[in-house]
């Protein structure tokens, strides 16, 4: 029975009762307790007891009912942040509500422990949850979203891939992931400083104090060298050897560079990078591209000198290709220094 229901009720049923005893009795009642003193009709006193647990009556009702009414509205509430936290979920991001009832606190603290995973074909029917979904969707898919308005945290996976996918999509903002970047050990950096340096000039480059590696400086070299699909680049001799210098280069890395840059520089220049190379002690590696060279530029009284000087046991190969050469058999020495 609805509380409105109730008190009309209740009222007539105290008016029958009070009006029914008037009829026979009219009379009046005095109730005296020490120097207090109230009279009243005698059917008020009849139909009093009933007034009394009435109003009892209707405060408890009042009370459980607006009790229900916050309990009802506390789900309510709780029933909308869930769904804002599942949405968020979505997005791989936890969100902190307070939540009053036990049940939504539970499930909204467990939930952190979850990852999400789309199901193609299950439908939410809920549009921020399914707006989230299609986001996730677009962004594994190699699509550029913008993200600005969802305010993701900085360390969001989808904000990174998103950023990747914005590389993919226009090397130069490359640019802009740098500026901000904090860990270039970081896949997000790597890849932006690995695009960055497909286009930036060396000063630009060498600003970003990333560390030098074997693939930034074959990039470079491929710049420098002017191959097919790459922007030229301008290195001095001292920034290729700077560049060997500090990510270490081994013999092979040397002798790359010597079947490459053989066709950019010409015969005197390219001598003195390999012999400057060879007499360093930080590029003890390169002898073997210095000999090198020199074959190629056809230097063998040079080479003869430099392996008259060494043990038996030293530039082995490089014997064995004057010997057959002394013996009327040539050689690719390039091909024979690879095996």
């Amino acid at each position: 029975m609805g509380i409105k229901r109730y008190v009309l009720l209740t009222v007539i049923y105290m008016l029958a009762i009070g009006l029914y005893v008037y009829s026979f009795n009219g009379d009046e009642y005095t109730l005296e307790v020490y120097k207090f003193s109230i009279k009243l009709p005698i059917a008020l006193w009849i139909v009093l007891p009933t007034i009394l647990l009435f109003v009892a009556s209707v405060v408890h009702m009042l009370f459980y009912s607006l009790k229900g009414f916050w309990k009802e509205r506390s789900i309510r509430k709780d029933f909308e942040n869930f769904k804002v936290a599942l949405a968020n979920k979505i997005l791989d991001e936890n969100s902190l509500f307070n939540y009053k009832t036990e049940v939504f606190r539970y499930a909204g603290k467990n939930s952190r422990l979850f990852k999400y995973k789309d199901v193609e074909d299950f439908v939410t029917e809920d549009e921020t949850i399914e707006n989230n979904r299609q986001i996730v969707r677009d962004i594994e898919n190699g699509k550029v979203v913008d993200l600005k308005k969802y305010k993701l945290s900085a360390g969001n996976k989808l904000v990174e891939m998103n950023n990747l996918n914005k590389l993919k999509e226009d090397p130069k903002y490359a640019m802009t992931v740098l500026k901000d970047c904090q860990d270039e050990s970081s896949e997000l950096c790597k890849r932006a400083y690995a695009e960055y340096i497909k286009f930036a000039s060396f000063e630009d480059i060498k600003k970003l104090g990333f560390k030098p590696t074997k693939e930034m400086f074959r990039v470079l070299m491929e710049r420098y060298l002017e191959e097919e699909g790459t922007t030229p680049i301008t290195l001095s001799l001292d920034d290729i050897q700077d560049l060997l210098m500090q990510f270490k280069a081994s013999r092979e890395d040397y002798l790359e560079l010597a079947y490459e840059i053989k066709i950019k520089l010409d015969p005197d220049s390219l001598i003195a990078l390999f012999e400057k190379l060879y007499n360093s002690p930080e590029h003890s590696a390169a002898a073997d591209a210095y000999l090198y060279v020199l074959y190629e530029l056809q230097m063998i009284d040079k080479i003869r000198d430099i392996l008259d000087n060494t043990d038996e046991d030293e530039f082995v190969k490089w014997k064995t290709i004057l010997f057959l050469r002394d013996h009327g058999k040539n050689v690719d020495s390039g091909l024979f220094l690879r095996i």
